[in-house]
This record gives structure tokens, C-alpha cells and sequence, in this order.
């Protein structure tokens, strides 16, 4: 049963982060004239950037955002989490909770990023708030930092399995 968690967890997992990142995210971007959406963007993205891609989005680009992406990037930061938990095991100690906390906080951040770009979808280019602009770039750049250092720390623990 470990080896087929150990395979099929991460394999799942890269198969529903190629269809959202590789499928959708390539029609995502053709539907904003080549703009990368905000997901992708490691480092957040200004008021100016994001009106401008709210802009450039057309009402098809809007629509997929708004539902495909969504719901497959609902299901990917779970997926993603369970594989970086599945990774980061035996979890004991203070360690241990740093482990999971790290892990469930990519989870959180992500879903939290995906309640604020539905906010600035809805809302559309003219009418955003900057606050929630700011709020959802926050929110992005988090997501990315508790993704490294989760991967950091299960890298980590891999090489400690590997090694024992």
C-alpha cells in the first residue's frame, strides 16, 4: 500500500497540475493576450499589472478562470498537500507539527488566493479595489514561500528515510 501512495499520490498530482498549469493555463493565456494569470506569479503582481490583465482578459478567459481553473485549482493545492505530507512523514515532535503546519498553510494560502482572484474576477478592471489587489498578490507570494519551504523540509525528510 506505501509503494502505491508513494507513486500514485505524486503521479495524480502532476497529472491534475498538468491539466491546470499546462492546458488550462496555456488557454488561460491565450484569453489574455499572452499574460501570464495570476497564479503563476511568484513574485505578485501591482495594481497596474493586475488591471491590465484584468483588461486583457476576455469574457471567454473570465468564464474558464471563473470555472475550470477554479475548481482544478481547488483540487490541486489538496492533492499537493497531501503528497507534501505523504513526503514529509514520520511527522513526531515540534518538527513534526512544523512539517504539517507548512504543508496545510500551502493549502490554506492557495485557497485563500483563489477566494481573492475571484474577487478581482468579479469585480473586473475598472471597479477592483486596490486593497484587493494587494490582498490577493499577499496571498500569491505567500503560497509560493510555504510551497518552498514545504518542499525544502520534504526534501529533507526524504534524504533522512533515504539515508537510514
Amino acid at each position: 500500500m506505501q509503494r502505491a501512495i508513494s507513486w500514485g499520490l505524486p503521479l495524480l498530482t502532476l497529472a491534475v497540475y498538468a491539466y491546470l498549469a499546462g492546458y488550462l493555463g496555456q488557454r488561460l493565456s491565450v484569453q489574455a493576450q499572452g499574460q501570464i494569470p495570476f497564479d503563476l506569479r511568484m513574485f505578485g503582481y501591482s495594481l497596474a499589472e493586475a488591471r491590465g490583465y484584468l483588461r486583457a482578459l476576455s469574457p471567454a478567459g473570465f468564464a474558464l478562470y471563473q470555472g475550470p481553473v477554479l475548481w482544478a485549482d481547488t483540487l490541486f493545492p489538496v492533492l499537493m498537500g497531501l503528497t507534501l505530507l505523504w513526503w514529509l512523514r514520520p511527522i513526531a515532535g515540534v518538527f513534526g507539527m512544523v512539517c504539517v503546519l507548512s504543508a496545510m498553510s500551502y493549502v490554506a494560502l492557495d485557497w485563500g488566493e483563489n477566494a481573492a482572484i475571484q474577487t478581482l474576477l468579479t469585480a473586473g478592471p475598472d471597479w477592483v479595489d486596490p486593497a484587493d489587489i494587494q490582498r490577493a498578490s499577499i496571498f500569491t507570494m505567500a503560497k509560493f514561500a510555504a510551497f518552498a519551504l514545504s518542499c525544502v523540509l520534504a526534501a529533507r525528510q526524504g534524504w533522512r528515510r533515504w539515508r537510514a
